[in-house]
């Protein structure tokens, strides 16, 4: 697999409001609210998720899995069968997959763990 590009990262913040605040003002980003406790920073083909400090599922942790130091989405062209196919012949455990929002639509993604335990995403379009 050939990593294109990043597609969007998270960060977690301690007030939502006055972030999206700050990146509107200071960086002309856009905004759009994600549900409870979540936002994106909308910027050319990327976005910044950003994650309520505190709030269930910050930092890309899904379905009761553990909070992440953080989290980064790569994009590639490789299907998301051959990623996992990949990563797995090395060893890596995958920790969930399937669909997710993409910066600019839906992605098919797989989530591994780096060393550190940072949330690693590898999606296609």
């Amino acid at each position: 697999m050939k990593i294109e590009r990043i597609d969007h990262l998270n960060i977690t913040v301690a007030d939502i409001d006055r972030s999206i605040a700050w990146y509107e003002r200071v960086l002309g980003m856009r905004s759009e609210r994600m549900g409870e406790g979540r936002a994106a920073l909308l910027f050319g083909n990327q976005k910044i998720h950003l994650d309520q400090a505190g709030a269930a599922g910050a930092n890309g942790a899904m379905g009761g899995d553990k909070r992440q130091p953080a989290h980064i989405c790569f994009i590639t062209e490789t299907p998301a069968a051959e990623i996992a196919a990949q990563v797995e012949r090395l060893g890596v455990p995958i920790r969930m997959q399937g669909p997710r929002a993409g910066a600019i639509g839906t992605i098919q993604s797989v989530y591994i763990d780096d060393p550190d335990q940072h949330s690693i995403e590898i999606a296609c379009y």
